[in-house]
């Protein structure tokens, strides 16, 4: 399992989502230890997921593990729905190539204390440009944009694409559209270059979001339900109806 156990539960589909924990629940097989997903915990980078196996393997109740299941979804979901806003501020600004330090002033307000000075996320910002100019090819991990990044990180990566449309337009971000691993910042980033209106483009990120959270937040809770089923030792049969209870 630990070579395939690779999982990312906002840009999997349901169907990968499902079939992960089927797997895993064929690897647990019917027995009464849950070592399986202990050891399965430990080799899981997807935070969620991790956190589903640790409190599933232990000894707590199942009331108890839906109640920790649900403070982590609500977390998850907050982490994810501001790193999303912080996407669509530098989308907006580099539509209409505004000036970066409004743009990290708009990103601040996201945070209760801002992870970041204003004055060391434009130095690195510009350093991030500093490194475009010196290098004919460009570097997926310096110039990716990824909801797995930490929000210092993001916000700087943000802030040098925003910097590059005002200097040098738009339409300089397009060489930077394959190594962008955000679904929704790369297609929102397309809409910009290829001029799309910004109330359009506003309206789009919104709703887009909007689905996007809604369809992280059924496979969250079709997780727990499955690795609950996992850990009850239901059969193998009983872990896919639940699982086929949220296809679409």
């Amino acid at each position: 399992m630990h070579e395939h156990r690779e999982i990312d539960i906002l840009e999997m589909p349901l169907e990968g989502v499902a079939a992960y924990w089927l797997a895993l629940k064929k690897l647990a097989g019917g027995r009464r230890s849950m070592k399986a997903l202990y050891s399965e915990a430990e080799h899981t980078p997807e935070p969620f997921v991790r956190h589903l196996l640790e409190i599933c393997s232990g000894s707590m109740s199942e009331s108890r593990i839906r109640l920790l299941a649900t403070a982590r979804e609500e977390t998850v979901l907050s982490e994810l729905e501001r790193r999303y806003d912080l996407m669509r501020i530098a989308l907006m600004d580099i539509a209409q190539g505004e000036n970066p330090r409004k743009s990290m002033a708009k990103m601040a307000a996201r945070f209760p204390r801002c992870p970041l000075t204003e004055q060391r996320a434009l130095s690195l910002a510009h350093e991030l440009l500093k490194l475009m100019s010196e290098r004919e090819a460009v570097q997926d991990r310096y110039f990716d944009v990824s909801h797995r990044q930490q929000d210092d990180k993001l916000m700087v990566t943000l802030l040098f694409y925003v910097l590059l449309a005002r200097q040098q337009g738009k339409d300089a971000c397009q060489p930077y559209l394959p190594v962008i691993t955000s679904t929704y910042f790369v297609d929102g980033l397309a809409l910009v270059i290829d001029g799309m209106d910004a109330p359009f483009v506003r309206k789009w990120l919104r709703e887009h979001k909007m689905v996007l959270l809604r369809d992280v937040q059924d496979k969250m809770r079709m997780s727990t339900e499955l690795c609950l089923g996992i850990r009850d030792r239901l059969d193998y049969e009983d872990v896919f109806r639940i699982a086929r209870s949220w296809m679409r």
